[in-house]
């Protein structure tokens, strides 16, 4: 017997495993493997809290396997997981499991660490599947027999094409379910490297709607935050990073006076006074920071402004492609406020001209003309925000967890009939 024959026979004893295949997706046990360490203010934890929140109130199975933070030693189990909820504004959390791992370093020790130890206690208490976002554990659960399910939002073509690489070659596994990408650019982009289309779905991102199910109007909002009422405001939410586009919104400002322009959220590489320092030196005093906020606060910010950001260019995507289809967005449409954004391939995945603002990446004069334009038609300001809002139901947590469980109900079941078939 040759080794291809060999993987063959392994693959179709397994998947002939009662356990491992019939059962349906709610009644699986689902690690989902994090390496970052929770709580902390950024956009990926956020998008797995939400992910896993709304699995579990699905009613799956699934335990988040993160590093234990050494600053939490003493307390509690059940007030680290209320933390959490309190945090994140989640309703409902899924199981959580800790597993000791190295301090914070700059070598990142801690990260290799638990990506390492976490496949080893999935094997070891039996899930049934190991779903994360970080490569390493995903390809180490591969080699312990575990059935993977990775999720990216990476454009592999253009950024990280080594692991786009990887990825292809591991794609033929039968022990990994599927890939879940957060774009159709991310997904064309694995395809391109030989990845099975069938074993790729795209699944966007969502927001909680309960966020904005209340009627606090724009006057409202902006009396509950001390915020002029007859002010012309406009509003960036996330990192505030230069390879974010914040200077392109820098420079709409300085086009536009007679907008107010709030800059909310936290920098990771850049110093936090950047932007403050950067209005002063160009005598801007239009201009607001807000630091970082949970996101009940940030929901009546967005409720306050009249008009929603996505830095109108291409350099996020492009040239550092750290950016795709940002988590933002959803949030934007599910506040129901106009949208202004680049016109790329990742923004037109669930934005139209119906929808959104889009202008042509990195011209400011057809950005400053479309602000200034929303401001000034209120009946097609008012359209585009109610259609985006009406589009945003279909952009909720719960929605992707049911896609999610149907994805991983697909490929079990096709998994099965292949080695049933063979």
């Amino acid at each position: 017997m040759n080794s291809n024959q060999s993987d063959a026979l392994v693959c179709t004893v397994e998947a002939r495993d009662d356990r491992r295949t019939s059962n349906l997706p709610c009644k699986c046990k689902i690690a989902y493997i994090s390496d970052q360490q929770y709580p902390i203010e950024k956009a990926d934890s956020e998008q797995v809290i939400n992910n896993v929140s709304a699995l579990a109130a699905a009613g799956s199975q699934v335990t988040l396997v993160i590093p234990r933070d050494w600053r939490n030693f003493g307390t509690p189990k059940h007030l680290r997981k209320q933390n959490l909820t309190d945090f994140y504004g989640v309703q409902r959390f899924c199981e959580l499991k800790e597993l000791v791992s190295f301090p914070i370093t700059r070598l990142r020790l801690e990260k290799y660490s638990h990506c390492i130890l976490a496949p080893l206690w999935g094997k070891l208490s039996g899930q049934d599947i190991v779903y994360t976002r970080n490569p390493l554990p995903a390809f180490l659960s591969l080699l312990l027999g575990l059935r993977v399910l990775f999720e990216t939002y990476r454009n592999y073509e253009k950024h990280n094409s080594y692991l786009g690489k990887l990825l292809a070659r591991c794609s033929g596994h039968c022990n990994l379910l599927g890939i879940i990408t957060h774009s159709k650019l991310s997904k064309q982009s694995l395809v391109k490297f030989g990845i099975d289309e069938q074993k790729v779905t795209v699944i966007h991102n969502g927001t909680n709607p309960d966020l904005f199910n209340h009627s606090l109007t724009k006057q409202e909002a902006r009396q509950r935050l001390c915020l002029p009422v007859d002010a012309n405001i406009a509003c960036y939410a996330g990192r505030l990073d230069k390879e974010k586009g914040i200077p392109s919104i820098i420079e709409l400002a300085a086009m536009t006076p007679e907008i107010t322009y709030f800059f909310i959220g936290k920098t990771q590489k850049d110093p936090e006074d950047w932007i403050e320092n950067e209005a002063e030196a160009k005598r801007l005093r239009n201009i607001r920071r807000i630091p970082w906020l949970k996101s009940e606060l940030l929901s009546q910010y967005l409720l306050a402004s009249d008009v929603l950001l996505i830095p109108p260019t291409a350099e996020p995507l492009i040239r550092f492609g750290k950016t795709v289809l940002p988590l933002k967005l959803f949030l934007y449409m599910g506040a129901g406020r106009p949208i202004l954004a680049p016109s790329l391939p990742d923004i037109l995945d669930v934005l139209d001209s119906t929808s959104a603002v889009l202008v042509e990446p990195d011209d400011l004069d057809a950005a400053s003309t479309a602000i200034r334009n929303l401001f000034s038609d209120n009946t097609w300001a008012d359209e585009l925000a109610r259609t985006a809002k009406q589009d945003s139901e279909n952009y909720t947590w719960p929605r992707r967890a049911e896609r999610i469980l149907a994805f991983i109900q697909e490929r079990l079941t096709k998994t099965r009939a292949e080695a049933l078939a063979y």
